[in-house]
């Protein structure tokens, strides 16, 4: 079995790896942990839109090196990779597709805050469209966030 961690750089991230994580020791499963650098800029000729590119995808990648490190700890290889594109949504499930993953894991939350929104847009193309299993974990509270510097999380 082949997991994908599809991750963003909130505080929430946390919530799906430590699923992810879990879910691929009791299958025995590989992981593969994705982080999408979403571009929402202008692109244009400019210095000053490179230089803001160049550092989205250094933190991007800083990020999904982050999560790897997590996931090694607590004993589950993972392979990283750090995607660009204007919708996480469709580099998501272009590297589903891609790779023929089993399953991918993501968070559920909606940008807007509204209760009426229960899952985030990216969460509802991902499970509308992929051609695997999809996972979504709601997240807790940020008063809830794991602390991986104490004991282990899982």
């Amino acid at each position: 079995m082949k997991i994908m961690a599809a991750l963003d750089q909130s505080d929430y991230a946390d919530f799906v790896l430590i699923k992810a994580i879990k879910t691929a020791k009791q299958q025995n499963a590989k992981m593969d942990i994705v982080v999408v650098a979403e571009d929402h800029g202008n692109k244009s000729d400019s210095a000053e839109w490179e230089r803001a590119n160049e550092k989205l995808l250094e933190d991007t990648t800083r990020a999904a090196r982050s999560y790897q490190k997590k996931a090694i700890a607590q004993g589950v290889m993972a392979k990283v990779r750090v995607r660009s594109g204007k919708s996480a949504a469709e580099e998501i499930i272009k590297y589903q597709q891609s790779e023929k993953l089993d399953l991918i894991v993501l968070g559920r939350r909606s940008h807007t805050g509204l209760a009426t929104f229960p899952m985030g847009a990216v969460a509802q193309r991902v499970a509308a469209y992929a051609t695997c299993t999809v996972m979504v974990v709601r997240c807790l509270e940020k008063r809830d966030l794991i602390d991986w510097n104490a004991n282990s999380p899982l």
